[in-house]
């Protein structure tokens, strides 16, 4: 017994050992820069934003018309403000509506940079609800108001911006840099995104990275960080919607078999919800801890370090908030149901939507095994709605475009940390996958929880300071692309 116990005393002491020198080693890979001072941007460029808001280039739904002319008249004004980029670079115009600026580099040997952005917006429901008018584009001295300052209007003038001040100093770009704004990212992106990148792949363009919407600069949303975090997306998780349909016989309500249509489908929703996909560490949450862990307090930093021992209990620590919890499993969400039509008839058909994000490391087809495997009942009928999208491939973090923009964001951001992560939702960028492998999702905005909330919600607005600072990261960016 006795043998037994020192054995075990031993083994607790080399565990503990090696747990603290793994704690010890895991230190920051925060960059170091010296920062830099952008030109100055104000009254102008505030302006501009300001009249871009007003043009309610609104995406409704995918096979419902845009307002033709609204796009028309905001290209009009994009042309006549930006004077130098519509004489010195070449337009494209694509699907009518979105624009490619090729902006010839002197170095034709070098890979270009691609900078993207979309012109469309969502509606803005309750428009009585809203404390400016969202199409208003006002200022208000410290924020302009309007749908479109942050998603994503914002970041297409920043980038013109940027470039018109660019080109009236001169500067030439040693590699080409593509602009590329798309005009129905909220819908998809299928006539705009996907066409340009289409005819870029054709033209066998290979881009050194690309930069487009996605994450942004997080104030008080890490937990246990105090400083704010600058996310730089490297993947998009997959979306998949299938249909269940059960079909069985009806009849009248007084009378009821022991199941029906609607039970079995509730049976089925119910297993689903409850035997979720299996949760785990992807490759972008890896990257996440490599950044952000050693910035954790130490007894975080132990877990983090040591997550061949501690895995279970990260996983459960994501586990704990819906958004923490997005980014370790394939989500599962129903959201719609349908069935009967009368109160006292019960129904002979049963339907009900369930849409899932998918995580890096897993495709739809696995998702339907799941699927099959857990309801285990052949009443069940599962059919894909639409076309499935699989996860985007991870970008890598340690090439030359992910460190010129870490190192751009340290030059403009010194007050931040910086983090690769997971992006749950879905951009443009995805349509991009056959012209570049590094592409990234990061847009220059400070943004808190009620921030995030105003997007495609009531009130969006953006900071002048923000805004301005915004136009400072793409100037910088560019130049750091020589």
């Amino acid at each position: 017994m006795k043998k037994t116990l020192r054995i075990l005393l031993a083994l607790i002491i080399v565990l503990l050992v090696v747990v603290i020198f793994k704690t010890i080693t895991f230190q920051s890979i925060q960059i170091e820069v010296e920062p830099v001072t952008p030109p100055v941007f104000r009254n102008e460029s505030v302006a501009n934003l300001s009249k871009a808001i007003t043009f309610p280039t609104i995406s409704h739904e995918i096979d419902l018309p845009i307002d033709s002319l609204v796009f028309l008249e905001f290209h009009q004004f994009i042309a006549e403000t930006y004077l130098l980029i519509h004489s010195e670079l070449k337009k494209e115009v694509f699907s009518e509506f979105s624009l490619l600026y090729t902006w010839e580099g002197k170095d034709a040997s070098l890979k270009p940079v691609i900078l993207m952005a979309h012109m469309d917006v969502v509606p803005a429901a309750e428009t009585d609800a809203w404390e400016k008018p969202p199409f208003s584009g006002e200022n208000d001295g410290t924020f302009i108001w309007g749908r479109g300052t942050l998603d994503d209007k914002g970041s297409m003038i920043a980038i013109l911006e940027a470039a018109e001040r660019l080109l009236s100093e001169d500067y030439r770009p040693e590699r080409t840099i593509y602009l590329a704004f798309g005009h129905d990212e909220e819908i998809n992106g299928l006539r705009g995104a996907r066409v340009i990148a289409s005819a870029l792949k054709e033209r066998g363009v290979e881009a050194e990275f690309i930069l487009d919407e996605g994450l942004a600069i997080l104030k008080g949303i890490v937990p246990m960080i105090s400083k704010p975090v600058a996310t730089i997306g490297t993947s998009e998780k997959g979306y998949l919607s299938v249909t269940l349909t059960v079909e069985m016989e009806g009849g009248h309500s007084s009378t009821p078999e022991k199941e029906t249509s609607i039970t079995v489908l509730n049976k089925a929703l119910h297993s689903i919800i409850n035997k979720q996909t299996k949760a785990g560490i992807s490759a972008p949450l890896k990257d996440f801890i490599r950044y952000i862990g050693p910035e954790m307090p130490f007894y975080m930093r132990a877990i983090f370090a040591n997550q061949w021992l501690f895995k279970g209990i990260i996983v459960n620590i994501y586990e704990g908030s819906n958004a923490g919890n997005a980014t370790v499993r394939t989500t599962t969400a129903p959201t719609i149901i349908n069935a009967g039509l009368k109160d006292n008839v019960i129904p002979t058909k049963a339907e009900a939507v369930v849409n899932f994000r998918i995580i890096p490391g897993e495709t739809s087809a696995d998702v339907i095994r799941h699927l099959q495997k857990v309801i285990a009942d052949d009443r069940v009928n599962i059919s894909v709605v639409g076309q499935a999208e699989e996860p985007t491939p991870v970008s890598p973090v340690n090439v030359s475009g992910f460190e010129i923009i870490s190192k751009t964001i340290q030059q403009v951001y010194p007050e931040v940390i910086l983090s690769p992560m997971l992006v749950v939702g879905q951009t443009d960028s995805r349509h991009y996958t056959d012209v570049s492998r590094n592409i990234y999702r990061f847009v220059p905005v400070v943004v808190n929880r009620k921030d995030l909330a105003r997007m495609h919600g009531l009130n969006e607005r953006i900071s002048i300071d923000d805004f301005i600072r915004s136009i400072g990261f793409y100037y910088q960016l560019i130049k750091n692309t020589d």
